[in-house]
């Protein structure tokens, strides 16, 4: 297999994809690449926070944990996306963990480094800016989800968000490449393990849904709107 260069992974990140000539050559001498496998930690809760990363293949939870190491999981991010933020905002330490959900190629910077690209690129700033913006409003919105709709509709919602992201099998059907538990899936949507197998089941039953370990099949996305 051809060993994909930082270059390359810089080519195929969407948020960079406004980023100049000087920009590009300013991430690759500042950016560190490096790959971990499931279940290792990219950093730890109450870590330092001082670098940024850029998430380039395979999945990361983001993770709270309680002073008895009961584990509250945040959101799984997907490859593109960028975490560890918080360090562009002051944040000494860590407020969460971030752990490897499938295997993981991603790039680190250095706090202080980003900031000059930033400065250096309006563009990516507000860029920036406006993913910061959108966290905080999905975050805004799952309080105000817990508060306002039942368990049911909240994993219902959860499948028509995955849904969307999703790509389309042989037959039409939306596939959904699926790694988490049921109880991963409860965690995200604040249920129980038990609600979303009910919930599963029925739209099983209903052949609205198909799903093995692997995969989620959307068979009938309208039913599964109106549900």
């Amino acid at each position: 297999m051809v060993k994909k260069s930082k270059v390359w992974y810089l080519e195929n990140f969407n948020f960079f994809s406004e980023v100049d000539m000087e920009g590009r050559t300013f991430i690759c001498q500042n950016t560190i690449m490096r790959s971990l496998d499931k279940d290792e930690a990219v950093y730890f809760q109450f870590d330092p926070s001082n670098s940024i990363y850029f998430l380039k293949e395979g999945k990361i939870r983001i993770s709270k944990f309680t002073p008895t190491g009961e584990e509250f999981l945040v959101g799984i991010l997907e490859k593109g996306e960028i975490f560890g933020e918080s360090s562009i905002m002051a944040n000494k330490n860590r407020q969460e963990a971030a752990i490897v959900e499938e295997a993981v190629t991603y790039c680190v910077m250095k706090q202080e480094k980003f900031r000059e690209l930033l400065l250096m690129s309006p563009s990516l700033n507000l860029k920036f800016s406006q993913m910061l913006e959108e966290k905080l409003e999905k975050a805004q919105q799952r309080l105000q989800d817990i508060s306002c709709k039942n368990n049911q509709q909240r994993i219902i919602d959860f499948l028509k968000e995955t849904a969307s992201l999703s790509s389309k099998g042989p037959n039409g059907e939306l596939i959904i490449k699926n790694s988490l538990t049921h109880q991963k899936i409860a965690q995200l949507t604040s249920t129980n393990r038990q609600e979303v197998s009910s919930v599963f089941s029925y739209l099983k039953k209903n052949r609205i849904i198909d799903y093995n370990r692997n995969m989620i099949k959307i068979l009938n996305l309208n039913e599964l709107k109106l549900s």
